[in-house]
C-alpha cells in the first residue's frame, strides 16, 4: 500500500465512477483500475461492490476511506508545517462555499494580490451538510455557511447579515415594486435549489402558513444556475442578499412584506487543527475585510 494508491482510491471512492475519477486524476482508466485492483489485493478484500460499470463503496472501503483521508490530511498538514518552518513563501488555503458572486470573488482576488504565491482549492456546493463533512474530514481549512454551527469543536464567526428577497426578471410585472406580499405570488413559477437549503425551507413554510403552495417549475443544482434562470425570465426565486445591498445582479430584488427573517454568512473552521501561515492570513483577512466587501 503506497500514497499514490491511497490518493487514487480516495478519488474513486468519492465519485464511485472509475472513468470520471480517471479524468479528474488525468490518468488512463485502465491504469487507475489496475491500481485499485493492486490495493484490493494488498488489503485482501474488495473495496467496492461492482455491478457492471457501476461501483459502490462497501463496508471495507468505507473503513479504508476514513483512515486514508485522515492519513492523507495529516501528511498534507505536515507538508504545510514544514513549509512554514523552512520559511517558504508559498502557501495553500482550501475552503468550501456556496457564494461565488462578484463581491465574493473580488474579496478573494484582493487577498491574492497581497499574497500572489498562495494557492487555493475552492469547493462550491449549496449543501450545508456537505460543507460540514469536508470540514470534519480535514479536506478544507474553512467553510462559508449560512447557518451557525453550534459545536464546541467548531468556531463560527458571523461576517454579513442577510435578508431574503424575491428575485424577478427585469421585465416581470412586479419589477417596479419596492415591496411585495406573499399573497401576490400565488400562481408564480418558482425556481429553487435542488439541495436541502435552510432558506428555501423557511420560505416554503412561510408560504404554507398563508395558504400558498409555491409552484416549483425548476430545481437548480447551483446558485449560479438559479441566477441565470431568473435573469432569463424562466421564473422567480427567493434569494438571500446582504442588507446593504449593492445592485449587481441580472434581475430585480424586491423586499417581501410577510418575511421576518434574517441570517448571516458565517466563516467556520475546526478549532484543533494545524493551519498554515497562508490559511491564518486568509482567515484574518476575511474577518477584517469580509463584512465591508460582501455587503
Amino acid at each position: 500500500m503506497d500514497l499514490l494508491q491511497l490518493k487514487y482510491f480516495q478519488a474513486v471512492a468519492k465519485i464511485e465512477h472509475m472513468t470520471k475519477a480517471a479524468q479528474i486524476l488525468q490518468i488512463a482508466q485502465p491504469a487507475l483500475s489496475a491500481t485499485i485492483a493492486r490495493l484490493e489485493a494488498d488489503v485482501g478484500v474488495p473495496l467496492f461492490n461492482r455491478a457492471g460499470r457501476n461501483i459502490v463503496l462497501n463496508e471495507y472501503g468505507k473503513v479504508l476511506l476514513m483512515r486514508a483521508t485522515r492519513a492523507l490530511n495529516e501528511l498534507e498538514a505536515a507538508r504545510q508545517e514544514i513549509g512554514d518552518l523552512s520559511g517558504s513563501k508559498f502557501g495553500y488555503v482550501s475552503f468550501a462555499s456556496t457564494a461565488m458572486n462578484k463581491h465574493f470573488c473580488d474579496l478573494l482576488a484582493s487577498f491574492a494580490q497581497l499574497h500572489p504565491k498562495v494557492n487555493f482549492q475552492l469547493t462550491q456546493t449549496t449543501d450545508e451538510n456537505a460543507k460540514l463533512s469536508l470540514l470534519e474530514n480535514g479536506e478544507v481549512d474553512f467553510i462559508f455557511v449560512i447557518k451557525k454551527i453550534k459545536r464546541s469543536d467548531v468556531v463560527c464567526i458571523p461576517l454579513v447579515e442577510k435578508d431574503v428577497f424575491l428575485a424577478v426578471p427585469a421585465a416581470h410585472r412586479l419589477a417596479n415594486r419596492h415591496t411585495v406580499s406573499l399573497q401576490e405570488l400565488a400562481g408564480e413559477s418558482f425556481i429553487t435549489l435542488k439541495a436541502d437549503h435552510s432558506i428555501q425551507e423557511f420560505c416554503y413554510s412561510m408560504c404554507l402558513k398563508r395558504g400558498i403552495v409555491p409552484k416549483v417549475i425548476c430545481k437548480s443544482d447551483s446558485a449560479q444556475g438559479l441566477v441565470n434562470l431568473v435573469a432569463a425570465g424562466f421564473g422567480v426565486a427567493f434569494f438571500p442578499a446582504p442588507r446593504k445591498y449593492v445592485p449587481n445582479l441580472p434581475f430585480v430584488l424586491i423586499k417581501i412584506e410577510d418575511f421576518d427573517y434574517n441570517n448571516f454568512l458565517y466563516l467556520a473552521w475546526k478549532e484543533k487543527r494545524y493551519f498554515s501561515k497562508a490559511a491564518l492570513q486568509f482567515r484574518e483577512y476575511i474577518i477584517q475585510n469580509g463584512p465591508d466587501t460582501l455587503n
